[in-house]
């Protein structure tokens, strides 16, 4: 007689994974979130906590924007639909509103939390003049220069070629990636994709100024991809394919950068004490007030791997991995005082 042998029901669920580092230490909740199950495999590309500890999500589902979840994770509501061609994050203003990143429109649109259009910031569908071209790789390809005639079309090998034809950091926006507000009520975007650049706003939506532009080193960008504003209204800056870490006053003057032992910082947060950086590569850093990192859990290519983050009143970090999992598409960790596994 053969026996079957057969696994744990509910393997995702039925084990404990922890993080550890220098004091700080978190639980890893895989599978969060209460979604009905036509959403079982939307991918989150980021996240926002609002005053209440509501969850707001961007998706990469055009019928589906933009998603709510209650403090609990339950599934509250979505909305958005037909105002977006691919939401990359959003943010809460400071008038309890949401900001929404629209990365293929070159625009920001505030809308209510019931999904009402306010207003936007840039012009829908009309990039600024970076130099960027996406479509350098086919171009080169017809041409039979760089890229040979019989490959087939790579998005990655495409992004990173439009990258380089990036010349200046323009005006907003070509393909902007996140927006973080001051204590001031002062707007910052980094303007990512298909520019070089951090904008800054007044609370009225008018462009006060611009730095950056294209470069490997310290205060120049190759993607920056996500920008937070501490307290003490520092302008933090993950540039992620760069792999750095930038800190700038609200004038652009850069203050400190890291650029050591990073996984290409995707995502921002910041509370009272701390700034988080998630990181793609399967990271977490920690940096304190006085800029000094304080821990970092993760190891390379862990299971914490993230494409956005944010974090809530109770020090709660969501994680947005998008497309570096098949199947873990909005993940928790949550901090202990003592570790439970």
């Amino acid at each position: 007689m053969i026996k079957e042998i057969k696994g744990i029901a509910g393997r995702d669920l039925a084990g404990c994974s922890c993080y550890t580092s220098n004091g700080f230490t978190y639980r890893l909740y895989p599978n969060y979130g209460n979604f009905p199950d036509c959403f079982e495999f939307t991918m989150y590309s980021g996240g926002c906590c609002d005053q209440e500890d509501n969850l707001f999500l961007s998706t990469r589902d055009p019928d589906h924007p933009v998603m709510m979840l209650d403090p609990d994770g339950n599934f509250i509501k979505c909305f958005g639909k037909g105002l977006f061609k691919e939401t990359h994050t959003l943010c809460v203003t400071p008038q309890d509103t949401l900001l929404c990143i629209d990365v293929a429109q070159h625009v920001l649109r505030e809308l209510t939390k019931d999904g009402e259009l306010i207003r936007d910031i840039g012009t829908p569908g009309v990039p600024s003049d970076s130099g960027f071209d996406p479509d350098i790789w086919r171009k080169r390809q017809r041409m039979g220069k760089y890229v040979p005639t019989d490959v087939s079309f790579d998005k990655g090998w495409s992004f990173f070629m439009g990258l380089e034809t990036i010349k200046r950091a323009a005006p907003p926006f070509n393909r902007p990636t996140g927006a973080a507000f001051g204590p001031s009520g002062d707007l910052f975007v980094s303007d990512g994709y298909g520019n070089a650049a951090i904008h800054r706003f007044s609370a009225e939506g008018k462009l006060l100024n611009t730095w950056g532009g294209p470069g490997d080193e310290p205060g120049r960008f190759v993607v920056p991809h996500c920008i937070c504003v501490d307290r003490l209204s520092r302008v933090w800056v993950g540039d992620r394919d760069g792999n750095r870490i930038h800190v700038f006053s609200q004038d652009g003057d850069l203050l400190a950068y890291f650029d050591e032992n990073l996984y290409q910082p995707t995502g921002l947060w910041t509370d009272e004490n701390y700034v988080y950086a998630a990181e793609r590569g399967g990271g977490l850093t920690i940096i304190n007030m006085d800029l000094e990192v304080v821990s970092q859990l993760g190891f390379y290519n862990s299971s914490i791997r993230a494409h956005g983050m944010c974090g809530n009143s109770k020090g709660e970090l969501f994680l947005m991995p998008l497309t570096t999992y098949d199947r873990h598409f909005l993940m928790k960790l949550s901090p202990l005082s003592v570790p439970e596994c």
